[in-house]
Parts: C-alpha cells; structure tokens; sequence
C-alpha cells in the first residue's frame, strides 16, 4: 500500500463563508465534502471539476449538506461515503429534528420552521457506497490516503468529521462553526448537549492544526479550548409544540 504524502492533497474551499463546501484533491481523484442547499448544483459544477470528483463524504444528512447530493453523485459517478446512521434520514429527505433537539441562539430557533420544511431529493445507498458502522471503518488509509473519519455526533446522530494525519487539517462539518449562526464556536442546532461537548473533547484532543467548518471561515483550535466550558451550562431554545 502507498501511503501518499500530505503535499499531494490539496484543499480547495468553494461556497461562501456562510456555507462552505471543501474538495480535496488526491491521487486517487478528487473529495468532495458535503454539497450545498438544493438547486445548487449548477452553481457548484461551474466552480468544480464533477468528472473528477470520485467520492463525496457527507458529514451529516441536512439539506445545506446533502441539498444537490442526490445529484451529484449522479452526474459525477462518485462513491457516497457516510455514516451508516445517515441513511433513514437521506432516504426520508427531509430534515430530521428528534424530540429535544433545541438551537443555540434565538436567531437560529427563528430558522427552525424552515428547517422542518425543507426537503432535497432523497440518496438511497447504491453498490459500491462506503456505508461506516463505527469508526474502525477508515476506508481511505485502507487506500492509502492519510484521511481519517472521526465520529463527531451530537449536533447530529450521525455526524462524522474527516482528519488529514499529515497536515492535521480537521473538516468538522458542523460539529463547530465560525459563522452568526454558531456563536462561540456552537452548531446552530444540537440535538445532545454532552454528546456535543464530548466531541469537542475529542477535538481539542486532536489537537488539529486548523478547523474547517461548513459555516464560517476555517480557525484555531484553541477557540474550541475557550469555549469549552460553557457547554456545561449551555441553555437552549426550543421551537414552541403544536
């Protein structure tokens, strides 16, 4: 096995500070690392070599991540990697909200009846998909590739974050921000309170030299090390029941 070194994964950023979508580039082809919103598949193919892209990783099965992924692995071709507990929620299409997922700031409960209705076009896993039970899967170092997963739940069940060993380049999907929708580093939604704080344990254990989320600008672990105590008090706001 040919372990290929850190210079030969490049990472390209598109998107917008608001949502970012990541792509690695690698011998093997290319990564992509979540879509966007549905609809924007268009947007995205203008900016992104698709012939090129041979996987695509899903941190999590919410539509500002899975919006186009129905289509993109269509027209790419590309092999679904993601978390065995995404599949009920990718094949529902629609965003998932269990009973006591609550949001970090009153602006985010604002979004949170946008969030119930919005809906992209359901993945059914396909032969060849790379479906994770745990994460002893590591399917990429089995290629060769200095790719980690690192199971990262909380804002979701199913949340799973990629690790690049060589550079120590964490992408955290959202189980950390950088945007008005995160304040001090939080999702915008948390489905588990200790399991979220558990895994920025597990982050800041990591020691990762930069962090790479799906909402802001990439930043400083140590971020994560100053805010960490207050996810030991955190309150949140919890949408109204009907």
């Amino acid at each position: 096995m040919t372990m290929i070194t850190p210079n030969q994964v490049q990472i390209h950023e598109v998107g917008n500070p608001m949502l970012r979508q990541y792509l690695l580039e690698t011998p093997l082809g290319w990564i992509a690392i979540d879509s966007g919103y549905a609809g924007g598949f268009a947007a995205y193919s203008r900016r992104v070599p698709i012939d090129q892209i041979k996987f695509v990783f899903l941190t999590h099965a919410h539509n500002d991540h899975a919006g186009f992924l129905a289509e993109l692995l269509q027209k790419s071709g590309a092999v679904l990697v993601a978390c065995e507990a995404s599949l009920p929620r990718l094949a529902s299409g629609e965003n998932v909200l269990p009973e006591g997922t609550g949001f970090t700031s009153r602006f985010g409960l604002t979004m949170s009846a946008m969030m119930k209705h919005s809906v992209f076009s359901p993945v059914l896993p396909k032969d060849g998909d790379l479906i994770l039970t745990s994460e002893a899967d590591q399917p990429f170092q089995t290629m060769g590739l200095p790719l980690r997963v690192v199971w990262l739940p909380g804002h979701t069940a199913d949340s799973i974050g990629l690790y690049l060993e060589e550079t120590r380049a964490l992408f955290c999907g959202d189980a950390a921000g950088n945007a008005i929708i995160a304040p001090a580093r939080q999702a915008m939604l948390i489905e588990d309170i200790p399991t979220f704080a558990q895994s920025w344990d597990k982050i800041i254990a990591l020691n990762p030299s930069r962090i790479y989320p799906a909402h802001g600008n990439p930043f400083s672990p140590n971020d994560l090390f100053t805010y960490r105590e207050r996810l030991d008090h955190l309150k949140l706001f919890y949408p109204k029941k009907h």
